[in-house]
């Protein structure tokens, strides 16, 4: 029973409030909530990228914004001594949540397949390479002249 219990609080305390973050309204007046979570932000800050800051807030699982004419403007929240930020960006009818941290980084790979197969350039598969017309061989094109 005390390992399930100290699990699901492993669990909680690793989501990024900043996923569970949401933007509704115009852009001169909207409101960010935390959506999804039980639990109050001990801190909210939304600011301008000069600085200017639009709203403090503490306690609350939502930010009242009144905003004079930015179309870029930025939100932090702490709980529990973690502090992360959404960047928002208004797109002339909605807020819409344009940078966070990177979840993983992963190489991206891919396997070339080699199975010497021929096809027309409409796709279909050939049996025989045609003479004097193009066909795509493992992805390359030729033309057999004879």
């Amino acid at each position: 029973m005390m390992l399930m219990v100290s699990l699901g609080l492993q669990l909680q305390a690793q989501t990024n409030l900043c996923d569970s973050l949401t933007a509704s309204g115009t852009q001169s007046q909207f409101t960010i909530e935390i959506n999804g979570v039980n639990t109050f932000i001990d801190y909210w800050v939304t600011t301008s990228s000069d600085s200017v800051v639009f709203q403090e807030d503490s306690m609350s699982i939502y930010q009242m914004i009144y905003n004079n004419g930015y179309d870029t403007l930025t939100t932090c929240i702490t709980h529990a001594n973690n502090t992360c930020c959404v960047t928002w960006i208004w797109d002339a009818n909605m807020w819409l949540k344009m940078s966070m941290q990177p979840t993983s980084i992963e190489e991206y790979t891919t396997t070339e397949i080699v199975d010497n197969k021929m096809y027309d350039l409409y796709g279909r598969e050939l049996l025989t390479a045609p003479i004097g017309q193009m066909y795509i061989q493992n992805r390359k094109k030729y033309i057999k002249l004879r």
